[in-house]
C-alpha cells in the first residue's frame, strides 16, 4: 500500500508548542494526559480519537494561546481561533488519510451499500487534495448524478471549502434522462459549474451495455455491479495497477462516446464565431450572472474597438457591434438579471464582452441600461425578468452561472468572480432541450418578474 501521510497534524503541534516554548510534560499536564500520548501525536504513530479530538484540540488552542511567541501581539482570542485552525485542518487532514486506507486491505474489496460509496468517494477526494496541487480529475462511464442523488452536489461542494483550485470531471448518462427530468440534470449541472471556480465537465452519451466504472485521480477504481431500489454493490481498489487498467477502459469508453456537453476555450468560441452566431439567432434565452454583456448603444462598442488590445479582439467586437445593431434589437429575447447586479453594475461599472473586461463610467452604464429600455419598447418580443435576490431562492440559483441559449446550442459560462474561462458548450439537441424547459420553467417563478420599459428605467 502505498503512503501519502505527511504526519501534519504531529508537526503542526510541535511548530506551536516550539513558538509557544512549551515542553511535552507542560503540555500532558494541562490535558491531562500522560507525556507517552503527547509522543506519540508529534511523531505520528497515533492520533487524538475522533470522540475527544475537538475537545482535545480545544484545549490545545487554549493552551497556545495563554502562551504566545515573541512577537505575537495578536488579542487571546485571534491566537485561539488561529491555533485550533492549524491543528484542526492538519488533524482532519491525517485522520481522512488513515480513514481512506483503512477501507481496504487487499487488491479488490466489496461494498454494498450507498453510504459506504459515499465515504469512500469523499475519503478519496480529500485525499486526492493532500496529494496534488489542489487539482482532482474524475472519471466515470456512468451517470453520477443519479447514483449519488443529492450528495454529489454536496461532494462538490466540499471540495470547494476544502480550497480545490482544478476539477476534471467526465462522466456519461442517458439522453433520454436529460428529458424525464430536466430540471435535476440542469440543475445539477448549473450547481456544478456554478459553485467551483473551474471546472473541465464532460459529458458523453451512455450505453446500456458499457460497465460502471469510477476513477479517481490514481488513488481509487470503483466498478458499481448493480444498484436497484436502493441496494448497491461493488468492488473497489487502491492498488495502483488495477487503478491503471480501469483508467484505461474508463477512458476509452469516454472518448468513443457521443458527446452531451463539452467545456470549451474562449479563444476557440472566438475563432468559430459560437458567440456572434447565437447573438444572430432569431430566438434566445438569455440568463446573465454578471452585467448585461449585450445591446450596447453605438458610442460605448466603437470606444471597446477603439481600445481593443489587439487587432483579433477589434475585429470580434466590430463583428459584435453590427450584430447587436442589426439583428440581436430585432430577435425574440428572453433576458434574465438579478436585481443586485444591475445595482452593481450602476455602482462600479465592470463588464465582461469577449471575455475581456472593461470600465464604464456612471454615465456609459446609465445609458446602456435607457438603450435598453428603448429596445423594449420598439421590440415588444425583447423581455427582460428580474430576479430579486434578497429573497430566498431555490438551491440551483444560488450560484448559477451564466446560460446562453440559442436554436441551436447552449452555452454555460462561470462569470460570477469576473473574466475567466470556465466555459461549456453544447450542440446536441437533447441538451439543448432540457435547458430550455429549465430556463422556461425559471420564468414562470414568483421570484422571477418581468419588467417593463419604464421599470427598467426605475434603477436610473
Amino acid at each position: 500500500m502505498r503512503c501519502f501521510m505527511n504526519n501534519l497534524f504531529g508537526k503542526s503541534l510541535r511548530s506551536q508548542m516550539e513558538k509557544a516554548g512549551i515542553k511535552e510534560s507542560e503540555l500532558a499536564d494541562a490535558l491531562s494526559y500522560d507525556t507517552t500520548y503527547i509522543s506519540k501525536w508529534i511523531n505520528g504513530s497515533k492520533l487524538p480519537s475522533v470522540r475527544n479530538a475537538e475537545r482535545i484540540l480545544g484545549q490545545m488552542a487554549d493552551f497556545f494561546a495563554d502562551h504566545p511567541g515573541k512577537g505575537d501581539t495578536a488579542d487571546r482570542e485571534r491566537r485561539w481561533q488561529s491555533s485550533f485552525k492549524e491543528l484542526k485542518k492538519a488533524y482532519d487532514s491525517d485522520s481522512s488519510y488513515l480513514t481512506f486506507q483503512s477501507h481496504s486491505n487487499n487488491q479488490m474489496s466489496f461494498l454494498d451499500s450507498p453510504k459506504m460509496l459515499i465515504d469512500l468517494t469523499r475519503d478519496a477526494f480529500m485525499q486526492a487534495l493532500e496529494n496534488s496541487d489542489g487539482s482532482i480529475s474524475v472519471m466515470a462511464t456512468f451517470d453520477l448524478f443519479r447514483l449519488y442523488s443529492g450528495e454529489f452536489k454536496r461532494l462538490m461542494q466540499e471540495l470547494h471549502e476544502a480550497g480545490v483550485k482544478r476539477v476534471e470531471l467526465k462522466l456519461a448518462l442517458f439522453p433520454e434522462d436529460l428529458a424525464e427530468d430536466y430540471h435535476f440534470y440542469a440543475a445539477n449541472i448549473l450547481n456544478i459549474i456554478g459553485y467551483l471556480d473551474y471546472i473541465e465537465m464532460s459529458i458523453v452519451c451512455q450505453k446500456p451495455e458499457q460497465p460502471h466504472i469510477l476513477v479517481i485521480d490514481k488513488l481509487l477504481c470503483v466498478q458499481v455491479l448493480w444498484n436497484m431500489q436502493g441496494e448497491l454493490a461493488a468492488v473497489f481498489s487502491m492498488e495502483e495497477k488495477i487503478i491503471e487498467r480501469f483508467s484505461e477502459r474508463c477512458r476509452q469508453i469516454l472518448e468513443t462516446s457521443e458527446k452531451l456537453l463539452d467545456p470549451a476555450e474562449p479563444e476557440s468560441l472566438k475563432r468559430t464565431n459560437v458567440q456572434l452566431d447565437s447573438y444572430s439567432d432569431k430566438r434566445q434565452w438569455l440568463f446573465f450572472n454578471e452585467p448585461p454583456a449585450m445591446l450596447f448603444p453605438e458610442d460605448i462598442m466603437d470606444q471597446f474597438i477603439e481600445e481593443a488590445e489587439d487587432e483579433a479582439y477589434a475585429s470580434y467586437l466590430i463583428k459584435l457591434k453590427n450584430i447587436f445593431m442589426k439583428r440581436t434589437c430585432k430577435s425574440e429575447i428572453d433576458l434574465v438579471l438579478y436585481s443586485s447586479m444591475i445595482n452593481k453594475y450602476l455602482s462600479d461599472g465592470n463588464v465582461s464582452v469577449g471575455n475581456v473586461s472593461h470600465q464604464l463610467s456612471e454615465e456609459q452604464t446609465r445609458s446602456h441600461l435607457a438603450y435598453l429600455s428603448e429596445v423594449m419598447k420598439t421590440n415588444p418580443d425583447f423581455a427582460i425578468y428580474l430576479i430579486r435576490d434578497t429573497v430566498v431562492l431555490s438551491e440551483e440559483l444560488r450560484n448559477c452561472p451564466s446560460i446562453f441559449i440559442d436554436s441551436y446550442s447552449l452555452y454555460i459560462e462561470n462569470s460570477q468572480k469576473g473574466s475567466n474561462d470556465n466555459f461549456h458548450i453544447s450542440m446536441d439537441p437533447r441538451m439543448r432541450s432540457a435547458f430550455q424547459q429549465f430556463f422556461e420553467r425559471m420564468l414562470g417563478q414568483p421570484y422571477c418578474t418581468r419588467l417593463t420599459a419604464e421599470d427598467l428605467l426605475r434603477y436610473l
